[in-house]
């Protein structure tokens, strides 16, 4: 058979598998069967075809499968079929090749291709990041396949060209971070993000940018530690040291009596002004993050959750330095608390429930000795029980309660059910002074 009658015989071949649809399923699994054996062979099976499927089969096989549910065709049974019919003159792999319009390949020459086209896609975008930092963590990220890795290799076989431009936006970002310019400055997430991308929620919460900066981020700040603080507070922490801050507004702490120095050395002067005043400020994250450190009227630094007391503590201690969280861990409570000396000495008091009890956990942790847990004592929550009952789902909460110093309250709580405020117990804290 010469070359012009080989070409004629395998346009009518193709003619004939591709006027009958069963054969791209036959073919298919064949091609698969090459390049996992590397030749020709082996055995597939089907089951759930249709009655005109199993007569298109048996057509070229000579066979009725119309009675069978499940079809067993063999590379032997093909070859053999092969050499019987008008193609005998073609080979399988011929076929399949044409078929498909392209080579038959084994898995190991899929692989190096694949594997050959993915260094040659990353080489590129490494080579175009000007930012060391940015460029080192990405190397590390797919030689280390460190964290980000399993989300940037999803997204290269999904949409390459989507993840190009992401890692492109993330890597401006990482060099345009304030922390690498001047670290007194912050940034709100969205102002940072638009400036970047041009959208102010391009790096919104479980979008894929934000979760690979957030993965350099927490790289870089490998020595910050996430005990004491839940994974949102610790992830706002992470953000601030970048000099990035998720929820400036809400984020702040109410102190009175303290000082703040500003990097160069001088004194904040609207912080001294309502030292001065004798009046509490209401800072920011935004003004704390500016502070280079501060100082209280002693060593002592009291911690209330509750405005009410707090009000209450500096009208009649005004010589005391007092902080309020306003009935949550904020970061900004956190980083003001850190910035003080670390000979200084916290007293914090909070609410008597599940939730007070988490609160005064976390912070226990994070400053051990330092911080000392301010008439937390079974009798006075005995004695000043209020009439709100706490419900299972709150009753739960205290299985997270793990620390020595507050397990009587514990254990006196999970027989009460009931809560005791801080409100009710403003003569106790008078006590102490």
């Amino acid at each position: 058979m010469d070359k012009t009658e080989k070409n004629k015989l395998l346009e009518e071949c193709m003619l004939y598998f591709k006027a009958r649809p069963v054969y791209q399923k036959l073919f298919l699994k064949m091609r698969d069967k090459y390049a996992s054996l590397g030749h020709f062979g082996g055995t597939v099976l089907f089951a759930s075809l249709s009655r005109e499927e199993k007569e298109q089969l048996g057509g070229f096989f000579q066979r009725d499968y119309t009675i069978n549910k499940t079809i067993t065709i063999s590379a032997d049974l093909m070859k053999r079929c092969l050499a019987s019919s008008k193609f005998a003159g073609l080979t399988w792999e011929l076929i399949l090749e044409t078929y498909f319009g392209e080579p038959l390949q084994v898995k190991k020459e899929i692989e190096l291709v694949e594997s050959k086209r993915r260094e040659d896609y990353f080489t590129e975008i490494l080579e175009s990041i000007s930012d060391e930092s940015g460029r080192e963590w990405l190397h590390r990220v797919l030689e280390e396949k460190k964290e980000g890795y399993l989300l940037i290799m999803q997204l290269y076989k999904e949409k390459p060209e989507e993840l190009r431009n992401i890692l492109t936006y993330v890597m401006t970002g990482i060099a345009n971070l304030k922390v690498f310019q001047d670290k007194s400055q912050k940034e709100l997430l969205p102002v940072f993000s638009a400036n970047i991308t041009g959208n102010p929620h391009y790096f919104d919460e479980g979008k894929t940018g934000e979760k690979l900066l957030f993965n350099y981020l927490r790289e870089r700040n490998f020595d910050l530690k996430q005990e004491g603080l839940s994974r949102v507070e610790y992830k706002n922490r992470i953000y601030y040291e970048a000099g990035i801050l998720k929820d400036e507004v809400s984020n702040d702490v109410l102190a009175y009596g303290i000082h703040g120095w500003k990097p160069e050395g001088s004194l904040h002067e609207g912080i001294e002004g309502f030292f001065e005043n004798q009046e509490p400020a209401k800072l920011t994250l935004q003004t704390i993050g500016r502070l280079e450190k501060v100082c209280g009227q002693s060593q002592q630094i009291y911690v209330v959750e509750n405005p009410a007391v707090f009000s209450g503590l500096i009208r009649e201690h005004p010589e005391q330095t007092v902080i309020c969280g306003n009935g949550q861990l904020r970061l900004a409570v956190l980083v003001l608390m850190d910035k003080f000396a670390c000979d200084t000495i916290f007293w914090y008091a909070g609410d008597f429930d599940p939730e007070g009890l988490l609160i005064a956990q976390k912070l226990k942790l994070r400053y051990g000795e330092r911080l000392k847990l301010w008439k937390y004592e079974v009798n006075l929550y005995e004695t000043y029980l209020s009439e709100v009952e706490l419900s299972d789902r709150r009753i739960k909460k205290l299985e997270q309660i793990y620390i020595q110093e507050l397990q009587e309250i514990k254990e006196v709580m999970y027989k009460k059910r009931r809560a005791a405020y801080q409100e009710s117990m403003m003569e106790k804290f008078n006590e102490i002074f």
